[in-house]
C-alpha cells in the first residue's frame, strides 16, 4: 500500500488517481480533494500499514503568504481553464517560521516511522528555498538514506 502523506493537487503525478495510493491533506479548498482528509503527523492508519511514503512538505514558511487558495472558486476556476498547472499550493502560508516548519517535519517523520512496514520506503522531496537538504536530513535521525537525488 502507498501514501502520499502530503497529496495538495497531486501536480507531481502524471496520473492524478491511482487506486493504489492513498492520498491524504489537511486542506479543505484543493482543487482535488484527498482520499482522506488527515494531518499527517496524526494519521488514522495502524502501525505497519505502508510500504510507500511519499512526503513533499512545505519548502519554505511565509506567514500571510499569497496562495493559490487565497482567491475564490470562481476565479480559481477561471485562472484553471487558462492555466491548468495554476492550482499549485505550496503549504507556504502554513508556518510563521522556520522553527514551525521543521516541528511540523520532525513530527511527521514520527508518525512515518510508526505507519511504515520495517522494509518500506520514504520518499522526501525537498527544494532548498530558504532551508538547506542537511538541515531536513538531520531530522530524520532513525532513517537510512538510500538515494540522493540533486537536479
Amino acid at each position: 500500500m502507498i501514501l502520499d502523506a502530503t497529496a495538495g493537487n497531486r501536480t507531481m503525478y502524471e496520473t492524478k488517481n491511482v487506486n493504489q495510493i492513498i492520498y491524504i491533506d489537511i486542506e479543505k479548498q484543493l482543487w482535488r480533494k484527498p482520499t482522506i482528509y488527515a494531518d499527517c503527523t496524526r494519521t488514522p492508519f495502524r502501525d505497519k500499514t505502508f510500504h510507500t511514503i511519499f512526503f513533499d512538505p512545505p519548502h519554505t514558511y511565509r506567514a500571510n503568504h499569497p496562495t493559490y487558495l487565497n482567491v475564490s472558486k470562481r476565479i480559481r476556476k477561471a485562472i484553471h481553464r487558462y492555466k491548468p498547472f495554476a492550482n499549485v499550493y505550496y503549504g507556504w502560508d502554513k508556518y510563521k517560521n522556520r522553527q514551525e516548519l521543521i516541528a511540523f517535519i520532525y513530527r511527521a517523520q514520527k508518525e512515518f516511522l510508526r505507519i511504515l512496514r520495517d522494509d518500506g520506503l520514504l520518499w522526501l522531496k525537498w527544494c532548498e528555498v530558504d532551508i538547506p537538504l542537511h538541515n531536513i536530513l538531520a531530522i530524520f535521525q532513525n532513517w537510512r538514506i538510500l538515494l540522493k537525488l540533486n537536479i
